[in-house]
């Protein structure tokens, strides 16, 4: 027996060390999943921020447009009897729909301006071809054309027509247009967009009051990571700069664009009291000149364009060279987009990596500050034939996806 006991006394601390030891890395191993878990989480809620932001300003630039023009213009038919050309236009020639949509004034399926009952896109439409169709073709490639439109004769830019009336064959002239149902047209155009643009700007606002900058900004991203880990309120603050150095630059007027119209013109015909010329074309005597209550949006709101270095989407094709979805090069695993470095186990967090039982410093063996846990996030199109966009061909199919 004696034997037996005198090996025992040093077989039993050498096996106690042995299962401290197991315990002290199976927390840290704990901690290392918990911590990966809550940055995984905590970027993904704080890139969803800008997913969402991009979704609605596609549904602003196309498709609410496109249906509110759809029902408030499609059954409204202008008349033309008496007048030269009529009986060579057919029923859809003259709706006022097939009137605004060829003067550019709204976008629309396809962009030809031709009326159809299925105008409705499916979860199987992969891109969704909303367009301006006739004088209004050149924003579907270039949205910076509104910028340098000039309506004839004033020279007043950036401008749009809405009812024209200068040539023989324009709506003035072709169609029995009175001033009065003009002003309505155009008022009612105005009310339009002005709703689409307070919308937009809406949308914008809460987009940079959540997200803030810098590591005292992106709110949604620092305060998920504590309430997954329990540390202190600031601890993400380094992952907080680092999503917001990769993130680019949502500025208006650099990475984010409004493309608004200035001015605004119509034609509509008054009567003359002559017998002779009872009526006669006008437009107003001063183009109409629209208020800027939309910061950064001088005149009345037509398109938001997001820069093709944030999105990696060009003219409505993605192209995935953008810093929400471009490959990381460093990466092993197909990474894409924002790379975000994350220390953990420090003074401030919950479990700091150093208190242990050999009282060994595990910040000491890890440079630049301690144990990280890594993630990459991005926001593009996924799935078969997706093509996300938000101007040309707004679709809103943008979704977040994280990698290691």
């Amino acid at each position: 027996m004696g034997q037996v006991i005198i090996p025992a006394l040093f077989l039993f601390p050498t096996l106690m060390l042995f299962v401290y030891l197991i315990y002290e890395t199976a927390k840290l191993s704990r901690e290392k999943i918990r911590h990966q878990f809550a940055i995984d989480a905590a970027v993904f809620v704080e890139m969803t921020n800008y997913s969402d932001f991009l979704n609605r300003t596609a549904y602003v630039n196309g498709a609410f447009p496109m249906r509110i023009f759809d029902e408030g213009f499609f059954d409204t038919n202008l008349d033309c009897s008496m007048k030269a050309g009529c009986a060579g236009k057919g029923p859809d020639d003259k709706r006022l729909w097939t009137i605004l949509c060829k003067n550019g004034v709204f976008p629309q399926r396809n962009g030809d301006c031709q009326p159809r009952h299925d105008d409705k896109y499916g979860g199987s439409d992969g891109s969704w071809d909303i367009r301006y169709g006739g004088l209004g073709s050149a924003k579907n490639d270039d949205a910076s054309s509104i910028d340098s439109q000039t309506c004839s004769p004033s020279g007043k830019t950036p401008c749009i027509t809405i009812l024209t009336g200068l040539e023989k064959g324009d709506d003035a002239n072709a169609f029995w247009l009175n001033w009065d149902d003009a002003n309505a047209i155009y008022k009612l155009y105005v009310q339009i967009y002005q709703l689409l643009g307070s919308v937009e700007d809406a949308q914008y606002s809460v987009l940079m009051r959540l997200a803030g900058s810098g590591g005292s900004g992106h709110n949604f991203l620092r305060k998920s990571y504590w309430l997954n880990t329990g540390s202190d309120i600031n601890s993400a603050a380094n992952a907080a700069k680092a999503f917001d150095s990769g993130i680019g630059n949502w500025g208006l007027g650099s990475g984010l664009q409004y493309h608004c119209y200035q001015y605004v013109n119509f034609y509509g015909n008054k009567p003359t009291g002559s017998m002779f010329q009872p009526w006669q074309v006008y437009s107003p005597v001063d183009v109409p000149q629209m208020a800027s209550p939309i910061n950064g949006c001088h005149g009345l709101f037509q398109l938001m364009t997001v820069s093709d270095g944030i999105t990696g989407v060009h003219k409505g094709y993605p192209i995935h060279d953008g810093t929400l979805n471009a490959a990381r090069s460093e990466s092993q695993y197909g990474s894409r987009g924002v790379p975000v470095n994350q220390f953990w186990g420090g003074e401030g967090d919950k479990f700091v990596v150093s208190k242990n039982y050999f009282n060994h410093d595990f910040m000491a063996d890890f440079p630049g500050g301690g144990p990280t846990v890594h993630v990459s996030v991005a926001i593009d199109g996924y799935g078969s034939g997706i093509r996300a966009s938000v101007w040309p061909n707004p679709t809103p199919k943008f979704q977040v996806r994280t990698y290691p």
